[in-house]
């Protein structure tokens, strides 16, 4: 399988939890709330079911932005890794400009998030810049615990990218290169 139809299949499986059941269950809230108006001897009943429903659609939503973020197939990436560091323990600062299609993106972004699941100190500031050159997306990851490089090496080999650690041992900066066009 190519990463593109990799990402794609990702995509597609994202799509489909979204527009499958969690449309279902939305609907199906709705009408509870449509019975709860004609049996108000059952709107508690009815009223605790709404409530597992949002549940089950949240923990739905948790996992389709697992596969494929849909921020990140809406606005790109910047918008997809300022939405991630808003829910991580560490300030991470996020300078993020262009599009770029969504294999590549798929790949920065999984990087991201990966290395920033590693744990660390909730008093860090992690900086990271994406940005385009002649040959693709560059991904600065400053100050960042680089246990886990040897993880994102392989998903940025894959095309055709390379992963490198640059900088002391005390601030290490991981410089990921993805060509593209």
């Amino acid at each position: 399988m190519t990463p593109d139809e990799y990402w794609n299949r990702r995509l597609d499986l994202e799509r489909r939890l979204h527009d499958g059941p969690a449309l279902r269950i939305a609907a199906l809230t709705l009408h509870l709330g449509l019975l709860a108006e004609k049996a108000p001897d059952l709107r508690p009943d009815i009223e605790d079911l709404q409530s597992q429903l949002h549940l089950v659609q949240r923990e739905l939503r948790m996992i389709a932005d697992r596969i494929y973020p849909p921020l990140l197939r809406e606005q790109g990436l910047g918008a997809a890794l300022r939405e991630l560091a808003a829910d991580l323990p560490m300030r991470v600062r996020v300078d993020a400009e262009g599009r770029f299609d969504a294999t590549v993106e798929g790949i920065a972004y999984f990087t991201v998030r990966e290395v920033l699941e590693f744990p660390a100190e909730a008093t860090r500031t992690v900086d990271i810049t994406v940005r385009r050159d002649d040959r693709g997306l560059v991904l600065d990851l400053a100050d960042v615990d680089t246990g886990q490089v040897v993880a994102v090496r392989d998903r940025v080999r894959w095309l055709g990218g390379t992963v490198e650690i640059v900088g002391g041992a005390a601030l290490p900066t991981i410089k990921v290169r993805i060509p593209c066009a």
